[in-house]
């Protein structure tokens, strides 16, 4: 007794909601395999009709972006006729990035010999783009978009080792808003979220493109100036300090200005790690603070 289907098995595949691509299986090297076969799911996820592709590789559908790692793990299980798994990014037809779970099969003849690889490919971008928006939220202060502590202790870390090994100074610029408990006293909670924002935007606005803007908590900011010298510091964290000062702030009906003290200091060769010069603008700060405020020391 047969089993018999009362339907037309590539009609599946054809209207499947997974793109499905069948190649050639040789050769593998430049031109690369040949597609034969595409259904509707991939011509819609890549912007691609069946003609436009067919006798194609399907590495048209990836540049220089698109992770080498996974490519080269893709071509090490062709040459060994196995099958893989793997997340690659693409582009359609029109440019536009896209992110998929990609399956690849070897199809065998009814003598067992390779003729055709199939793959699967499901569109995982919107997923990828939430696992991207998290990691963002993860190293982002969500009121300021600054770094958050966290992310900053990385990043200085990073720079400290740069440091050990290549001898190039940089500077840590420490940032406290003035009387900032008065601002929230006085006018609310979402005049005082304006000011921290309008500070940070203001910092950035002044900062080069590798500087990098930290909230650590509250009303305390750092700043971390990589290849910069004492001269060069002190003349960035003035700037700042007096572009701070001389804006003012509307929110809510409310014109507000604010001042910030700031506490300056460089890496030594001396320093144990990140933190030791991070302490030393801490304390400069503070000093700041106590001589009057509205200044920089360094």
């Amino acid at each position: 007794m047969t089993n018999s289907a009362p339907f037309d098995f590539s009609e599946i595949v054809h209207n499947a909601k997974d793109a499905v691509i069948v190649t050639k299986a040789e050769p593998i090297d430049y031109p690369g395999p040949e597609i034969v076969y595409v259904n509707k799911a991939f011509c819609e996820m890549t912007g691609y009709s069946a003609q436009e592709v067919i006798g194609k590789n399907p590495r048209i559908l990836q540049s220089e972006k698109t992770e080498k790692k996974e490519t080269s793990a893709i071509r090490k299980a062709l040459e060994k006729q196995e099958s893989i798994r793997v997340t690659l990014r693409n582009y359609t037809k029109a440019g536009k990035e896209y992110w998929i779970d990609l399956s690849i099969l070897p199809l065998r003849d009814k003598n067992g010999k390779l003729t055709h690889f199939a793959s699967i490919q499901r569109d995982i971008t919107q997923q990828k783009n939430l696992e991207r928006e998290l990691q963002i939220l993860c190293r982002t202060d969500p009121l300021t978009t600054a770094a958050n502590r966290r992310a900053f202790d990385e990043i200085l870390s990073q720079e400290f080792s740069r440091f050990k090994r290549s001898q190039k100074e940089y500077a840590l610029i420490m940032i406290d808003i003035d009387h900032f408990k008065l601002v929230n006293d006085e006018y609310g909670h979402s005049v005082g979220d304006q000011v921290l924002i309008e500070v940070t935007e203001k910092c950035k606005d002044n900062l080069r493109y590798h500087d990098i803007v930290a909230r650590l908590g509250g009303e305390e900011f750092c700043i971390l100036l990589p290849y910069t010298n004492a001269i060069q510091a002190e003349g960035i964290a003035e700037r700042l300090r007096g572009k701070i000062e001389s804006m003012q702030i509307i929110s809510e009906g409310y014109r507000i200005n604010v001042t910030v003290s700031v506490g300056l200091s460089l890496v030594s060769s001396d320093d144990f790690d990140g933190h030791d010069a991070m302490q030393r603008a801490d304390h400069k700060l503070l000093e700041a603070k106590t001589n009057g405020r509205n200044r920089v020391c360094a």
